[in-house]
């Protein structure tokens, strides 16, 4: 397939970039491109089949929606005009969202404690209600609206995603163990007690190939990494960084993990990394500041 990548150098983009350019033609299109640069001849001359949006901009500490903001401009301004330049063709359109639709679902009565920590009483479903809390959450909720407007479109929402490199800008992984390589105490709120259900880029990859051969267009689902990948905080740092001490610090959700339900029943689909089997790669990645295949600071 002959498909395009928006926000092909932030930190999923480049897990998804090395898996898919591996087995498809791909172009990369990253701030640099501009996505709102992108024009339906652009799209012609590369004989594009499908446009994978991965451009974000993460903003989880403002609260209201702010028009005009970096999230407003990449993350809903970008689906809009992904909208225009599509109307009409045949070219797919597969929208990455988030778990912050959903703002923060599990409290104290929805977990029980396990000696590595918490553990969900039950899963997030595909038809859990919108209440994001944060312009992040608001902000990639407007472009799922933005992504029906496409009849060969498609949502896949994440809740942690990750990949075996260091990068720039990272997540909550790479960021833990940075602090733990250069002998920081490891930040952590609720004693790192908080699950995630972490899913390797490589799988949502796969997961992107199954959505564009079975043509699943008009709708929209939850993609975590399975109850086997289900793990604290604490456990992952314990894993990774065993020597790693912590600086407990206020505050801090009680966990999030999604059910996969669509995935299975109407997807057949199941990830295949275990998150545990990679902690090691990706410990020694970051330790050695080892970037993703091709991607240059």
């Amino acid at each position: 397939m002959r498909l395009l990548l928006a926000g092909h150098r932030g930190y999923v983009g480049s897990g998804l970039f090395s898996y898919l350019s591996s087995r498809h033609q791909v172009t990369g299109w990253s701030r640099r491109e501009d996505l709102l640069a992108l024009t339906p001849k652009a799209l012609a001359r590369r004989r594009v089949d499908a446009v994978i949006n991965c451009a974000v901009e993460t903003d989880r500490e403002s609260p209201g929606f702010a028009v005009d903001s970096p999230s407003d401009r990449v993350n809903v301004e970008g689906a809009r005009h992904l909208a225009r330049v599509l109307k009409g063709s045949r070219v797919a359109w597969l929208q990455i969202s988030t778990k912050d639709v959903f703002g923060p679902v599990f409290g104290p009565a929805d977990v029980v404690t396990r000696a590595g920590g918490y553990r969900p009483k039950r899963l997030v479903d595909d038809e859990q209600p919108f209440a994001p809390a944060t312009l992040y959450g608001k902000s990639k909720l407007i472009a799922e609206f933005f992504s029906e407007s496409h009849p060969r479109s498609a949502v896949i929402r994440l809740s942690t995603c990750y990949t075996d490199f260091d990068h720039p800008r990272g997540n909550w992984m790479v960021r833990m163990l940075r602090a733990a390589c250069a002998g920081r105490p490891v930040p952590v709120t609720r004693d790192g007690l908080q699950f995630r259900d972490p899913l390797h880029a490589d799988d949502l990859g796969r997961l992107i190939e199954r959505v564009l051969a079975r043509r699943f267009f008009g709708e929209k689902v939850n993609a975590g990494g399975g109850p086997e990948n289900v793990i604290s905080l604490l456990e992952f740092v314990r894993l990774a960084a065993p020597g790693a001490k912590l600086r407990r610090l206020p505050g801090g959700d009680w966990g999030f993990a999604f059910s996969n339900r669509k995935l299975r029943s109407r997807l057949g689909f199941t990830p295949r990394v275990s998150l545990r089997e990679r902690i090691p790669a990706l410990a020694a990645n970051v330790a050695r500041g080892a970037l993703p295949p091709g991607f240059a600071r």
